[in-house]
């Protein structure tokens, strides 16, 4: 992808992550398997990359601007940073195929659990 592509994915992915606090990882995925023309695996490990600075200050102005609950965060993060390492060890042994369907998976039963809230 060219500069000014790579920056309109860049602004996109941190607006869809800053608006919903989650979200900009699917939009990185999406977008750098079908116009980056990534394979699955490197599609998923490189929307880590991506999400990791685009959260952190997604996270500095919500902390600034919002009511976070810092004892929840905490707990959180520590299985969440568990749960990574597991994820990352586990994409390198998994075929392309199973990954696109586990992601495909977790999208239908997002969408429809966002629809009946």
């Amino acid at each position: 992808m060219d500069k000014k592509k790579t920056l309109i994915f860049g602004l996109i992915t941190g607006l869809v992550n800053g608006v919903f606090g989650s979200g900009g990882g699917v939009a990185a995925v999406y977008v750098l398997e079908k116009y980056g023309r990534l394979e699955a695996k490197k599609s998923h490990a490189t929307a880590v990359g991506v999400i990791l600075p685009v959260s952190v200050v997604s996270a500095a102005v919500y902390l600034f601007k919002a009511d976070i609950m810092i004892k929840s965060v905490l707990i959180t993060s520590a299985g969440g940073i568990i749960g990574g390492v597991i994820g990352a060890v586990l994409l390198s042994k998994v075929s392309n195929k199973i990954i696109h369907r586990i992601f495909g998976i977790f999208m239908i039963v997002s969408a429809v659990r966002m629809i009946m809230i």
